[in-house]
């Protein structure tokens, strides 16, 4: 059964996959689809083909050896099975954590390989980067000499944290002053412990990663708007009397039954005869 499957835009700048023809490209991208969770299909070609080209007239066995022999996939014999893996399918792939696995035997030293397809010079070894679908150079001298390093963050930690056992730590006294003159309205150590006390009510929201952010632009900042904390209750300090309506002065007229309506209609009538 093919499951859904993600794909990198470094699938399509690969130098080494495309010494492939166009079909062994499009066949790898579909072996993600059959593989099990682990990476690992079942090596049946006339079932791929129906799988993945039902309309096209291809040898799937020759493509197979193209990506073998380019070291994009494996293809071996483990207890009485031909097994295809894809080595680099968990690098690239999430499987959803329910998926199921076909529990095919993983390769190991004793395991025959098999190949399909003609024999080429191999212009790359078989191993891939860990993030990236490139092979890795045969020639050390054309190797990096050393890998990469990711930039780390050169902004410093922010000391202002909460927790439910020592409660809010690493407000400064700068920090009382700023919020001072930006939330006037509100009495900073009974807000923050109104804040502690809410967030000790609710756990699941205790969750946040920049407590600064939260503890201003969130808790200080709608006591602020809501008139602060002394505020009177059920009224805030901008609440404007309302403008008066003609809904508001408009008073309906006296009720008359349906005979006395009658009578007033029809007197109204004869003034109007008389004009």
């Amino acid at each position: 059964m093919a499951r859904t499957r993600n794909i990198k835009p470094s699938f399509f700048k690969n130098e080494y996959l495309a010494e492939c023809e166009p079909m062994a490209r499009l066949l790898f991208a579909g072996l993600w689809c059959l593989a099990d969770s682990d990476g690992r299909l079942e090596c049946r070609p006339l079932r791929i083909k129906a799988e993945l080209f039902p309309y096209d007239n291809c040898d799937i066995r020759s493509l197979l050896g193209q990506l073998q022999l380019h070291g994009f996939i494996d293809i071996y014999d483990a207890d009485g099975l031909q097994v295809i893996e894809i080595p680099t399918f968990a690098e690239h792939q999430r499987p959803h954590p329910s998926e199921a696995s076909k529990s095919l035997p993983a390769r190991e030293k004793g395991d025959a390989v098999i190949f399909h397809g003609e024999q080429r010079e191999k212009t790359a070894s078989c191993a891939l980067y860990p993030n990236s679908f490139s092979p890795y150079p045969s020639n050390p001298l054309d190797a990096p000499s050393k890998p990469t390093k990711r930039r780390t963050s050169s902004k410093p930690v922010d000391p202002l944290r909460w927790s439910a056992e020592s409660g809010w730590e690493g407000i400064t006294d700068a920090d009382h002053a700023e919020w001072s003159q930006a939330y006037p309205a509100a009495d900073l150590p009974v807000e923050i412990q109104k804040a502690h006390l809410w967030l000790l009510a609710n756990p699941k929201k205790a969750r946040k990663s920049n407590w600064r952010r939260w503890l201003t632009t969130v808790w200080l900042s709608k006591c602020q708007d809501r008139g602060g904390t002394h505020r009177e209750q059920g009224k805030r300090p901008d609440d404007k009397p309302k403008p008066e309506r003609w809904l508001d002065q408009y008073k309906p007229g006296e009720y008359r039954r349906p005979k006395e309506a009658a009578n007033v209609a029809a007197s109204l009538k004869l003034r109007e005869d008389d004009l």
